[in-house]
């Protein structure tokens, strides 16, 4: 969507592409509960499922076995 330029996710460097426009995005993660925002893995699992962005993870610094404590190490900060 946004001019086919390459985001990252701050953390985690996992790459990704807007399927909708950032307003819209911003918008939905806005509308959802404070819980719900408190792990960027977890909200962008929210973010593709709902089909607002796609992931490319050709690239990432998370660790995928650890992701589940990370995850919850994010929810304890």
């Amino acid at each position: 969507m946004a001019d086919n330029v390459e985001h990252f996710l701050k953390y985690g460097g996992v790459k990704f592409e807007y399927k909708a426009s950032e307003r819209e995005i911003w918008r939905f993660i806005n509308s959802l509960p404070p819980e719900k925002k408190e792990s960027i893995a977890e909200l962008s699992d929210i973010l593709v499922e709902k089909g607002y962005i796609d992931l490319k993870p050709e690239f990432s610094t998370i660790d995928q076995e650890l992701l589940d404590a990370q995850v919850e190490e994010n929810r304890r900060i």
